[in-house]
């Protein structure tokens, strides 16, 4: 089964994104799968709610492991099955806690092994100074998932002051690069997202 995975910098939403898109796409009961920092896979069940409590932060890094739920997308007359992972954050250089260290790890490897990259970056912070602010991991995610095709950016939290100027000022640095507007606390943006998936997946 085709792997999608979502990327990014700590505290962009990722996960808020992960859970609200699975939501779009009909599921009620996530079915996860958690890869841990030692290689164990272990198979939870939680109601949407729940798990929208459960692992939605604001604190950085509170996803360390590799997050699985199998999702269908329509694609013309039929459907597709994929797997979309949720990753831990992605910061510049070596980050002193060693489980950070490992997340950050495991987020590399499996971005190495997906078909469809999905490049999460906070559009009402671009400009700040905050660690989900714009900086050069972005960059450097953006260079490898044009080599690597198949990939995009996700211009989220749509619904917050600033975002309007952050987006323009991602179109200008990434002109080579699809963009999708996209809010995961109002849905806005998910049908452009589910359209680039069918048709990459």
């Amino acid at each position: 089964m085709e792997c999608c995975i979502l990327m990014g910098k700590p505290n962009v939403g990722k996960t808020s994104f992960f859970l609200s898109f699975a939501s779009y796409l009909g599921v009620s009961k996530c079915q996860l799968c958690f890869r841990g920092l030692d290689g164990e896979l272990q198979r939870q069940s939680y109601g949407m709610d729940i798990a929208k409590k459960y692992f939605i932060s604001n604190s950085p890094f509170k996803t360390k492991d590799i997050c699985e739920i199998q999702l269908s997308i329509p694609i013309y007359k039929g459907t597709q099955e994929l797997k979309l992972l949720d990753t831990g954050g992605l910061t510049d250089g070596i980050h002193n806690d060693p489980q950070v260290r490992k997340s950050m790890a495991l987020t590399i490897k499996n971005i190495d092994n997906a078909k469809v990259l999905l490049h999460m970056i906070d559009a009402s912070n671009v400009s700040t100074n905050q660690i989900n602010s714009l900086s050069l991991i972005d960059d450097q995610l953006n260079k490898y998932g044009k080599l690597k095709g198949k990939y995009c950016i996700l211009a989220n939290k749509m619904d917050l002051n600033n975002s309007q100027e952050g987006l323009k000022h991602l179109m200008k640095k990434f002109p080579d690069t699809y963009i999708i507007p996209v809010s995961a606390l109002k849905k806005m943006g998910f049908k452009e997202v589910k359209m680039f998936v069918g048709r990459n997946i």
